[in-house]
């Protein structure tokens, strides 16, 4: 959080580039303190031993996170982030076992307003893919 505060912005930009990754620091020190509270109060989350019960779909999850990085790096310029990310996500609600139609409409919810909020609110337009670019999107 204190390397994102102290990056600076750019004149006329509302925010600067270092407000997201500020951002998802304090929420990561949120989160972090919230585990370790509700620990110290004997109220953790239960935590399933059993290698071979938890263990594929969570490597699964796992790798899809990292594969799904991966796949943004090399294809957010040609594809855009509204599909990729919605593919994403929708999958790995779907590794998680959620329903087909509660993960399509908050996969739908989520990337919608990811969109908005960067493209509006933070003035941070994200990559439309070179095929809508082409289609005059």
């Amino acid at each position: 959080m204190w390397m994102a505060a102290q990056i600076q912005g750019m004149p006329g930009q509302p925010f600067s580039p270092g407000f997201f990754p500020g951002l998802v620091g304090a929420f990561a020190v949120l989160c972090g303190a919230t585990l370790i509270l509700r620990a110290a109060g004997g109220r953790a989350p239960h935590i399933e031993e059993d290698e071979e019960a938890a263990g594929p779909p969570l490597r699964a999850a796992a790798a899809w996170v990292l594969g799904g990085i991966a796949v943004m790096v090399l294809l957010l310029e040609t594809v855009g982030f509204l599909p990729l990310a919605l593919l994403w996500l929708l999958g790995f609600q779907l590794l998680l076992g959620v329903r087909v139609l509660p993960a399509l409409v908050l996969s739908v919810l989520l990337v919608a307003a990811t969109y908005q909020a960067f493209t509006h609110l933070l003035g941070v337009p994200l990559p439309p893919g070179e095929w809508l670019i082409e289609l005059g999107l």
